[in-house]
């Protein structure tokens, strides 16, 4: 057991931790799931007795806080690299986020994504994926889909797929009164500004959540996540 925080091997795998592309699982399910859809396991650091890989490094409780924020732990960390997929069309429905910066929001967001079927997800100027925040609100369904981080050339790419796009805005169609009978792509956009003037461009229609009791908007994690349930479920559109 290490228990030292001066010690040359934790001093390695905390610098590691700090890299832009690697991932700090501090939850046994987050890191089970990770396992189950072959994700590179960088590290697993412990003081727990359960076994993770071969290779676990068993560690005081003490060292074991330096790799995570929370107060208390579950007793593991594991250090795993963020995955990079090369850019693509998408399968079938699709979410683009426009410069959603909470963490929050981006993980919530993606969680169901992968529960409404959108499993091709193209991110501008977002919260990192490598966030402990962004990363927990995924409940692991970070690990289930396809996750694009793209710059502005992406507008471009995207014209030239010629897909048919909805823009989230509270001025927007009725959602609940809208056809969905076909794949669709749906843009979130920022939460003070919504979305950009470039993606907006793009987008065949704009929908929206019906308001009741002088409500003017719901977060955009919130107001995402019904929509594409809907867009999935709702009417004659539903999916299995």
């Amino acid at each position: 057991m290490l228990t030292s925080v001066h010690n040359e091997k934790i001093k390695s795998l905390k610098k590691l931790s700090k890299q832009k592309d690697v991932l700090c699982l501090d939850n046994p399910k987050l890191i089970q799931e990770a396992l189950l859809n072959n994700w590179e396991i960088l590290a697993v650091i412990k003081s727990i007795d359960d076994v993770f890989t071969n290779s676990d490094i068993l560690v005081s409780e003490n060292v074991l806080k330096q790799f995570t924020n929370v107060k208390t732990t579950q007793g593991v960390v594991a250090l795993v690299k963020l995955k990079h997929y090369n850019l693509r069309p998408p399968d079938g429905n699709f979410l683009i986020l426009d410069n959603v910066q909470d963490p929050g929001n981006v993980g919530t967001l993606i969680r169901s994504a992968v529960g409404a079927n959108f499993l091709d997800i193209y991110l501008y100027n977002c919260a990192s994926l490598s966030l402990d925040k962004t990363v927990r609100s995924t409940m692991g369904a970070l690990f289930k889909c396809r996750f694009y981080e793209v710059d502005k050339t992406f507008i471009k790419t995207l014209k030239q797929w010629n897909k048919k796009i909805l823009t989230a805005d509270m001025d927007g169609e009725n959602i609940f009164k809208f056809d969905a009978n076909q794949n669709l792509g749906l843009i979130i956009g920022n939460e003070g500004h919504g979305v950009s003037k470039e993606f907006r461009s793009l987008s065949c229609k704009t929908i929206s959540i019906p308001m009741q009791n002088g409500l003017e908007s719901l977060n955009a994690g919130v107001s995402g996540s019904i929509i594409m349930y809907q867009l999935t479920y709702g009417g004659k559109n539903v999916r299995s």
